[in-house]
């Protein structure tokens, strides 16, 4: 009887086994992507009642005054902004979604590269927080971007990325 019981790095029959880090680093990167759209949607779909309600209780401005719609206008194009932003973002981590669970080396490096980027943006809305709703989905991104770079860089990914490019390298051709 063989008592050996492999480890998340080992190769069992072919396989290395996927540990939960990069498991983690998936949904992380999943999460952060629907935040990213959920917020790029509210922004553009209710945007300028957000806005509009914002600026009512921080200016202390009548609700129908027509004087503030000229600031509303000039604030939402900055809201605007910053959804396509948040969309591109989106689409960039929808697109690294499969690599990273994949454990792809060069999928793990344009997400350390953008995912910084997306925390910032995340701080900076949370800064604005327009409304209760965008400030949770901007910490949910930037959370989520966050911790999809800390996990997939962690000792255990390494590991099941070094025996993964290890196994490619010794199948025959």
């Amino acid at each position: 009887m063989n008592d050996y019981i492999p480890t998340a790095h080992q190769v069992v029959g072919g396989n290395a086994y996927k540990p939960r880090t990069l498991a983690t680093a998936t949904l992380a990167v999943a999460a952060a992507a629907a935040a990213m759209l959920a917020s790029a949607a509210v922004s553009l779909v209710a945007g300028r009642s957000l806005l509009r309600g914002y600026l009512q209780e921080e200016l202390g401005v009548e609700a129908g005054s027509a004087a503030l719609d000229p600031v509303v206008e000039t604030a939402f194009g900055s809201l605007q902004a910053r959804a396509y932003a948040w969309l591109f973002f989106a689409v960039v981590f929808g697109l690294l979604l499969a690599a990273v669970r994949d454990g792809r080396t060069w999928a793990r490096v344009v997400l350390s590269v953008v995912a910084p980027v997306a925390v910032l943006l995340g701080l900076r809305d949370l800064t604005d927080m327009v409304s209760p709703i965008t400030g949770v989905l901007a910490a949910l991104a930037a959370l989520g971007a966050l911790l999809a770079v800390v996990t997939c860089w962690l000792p255990p990914t390494n590991r099941y990325v070094r025996t993964r490019k290890q196994l490619r390298r010794n199948q025959p051709r």
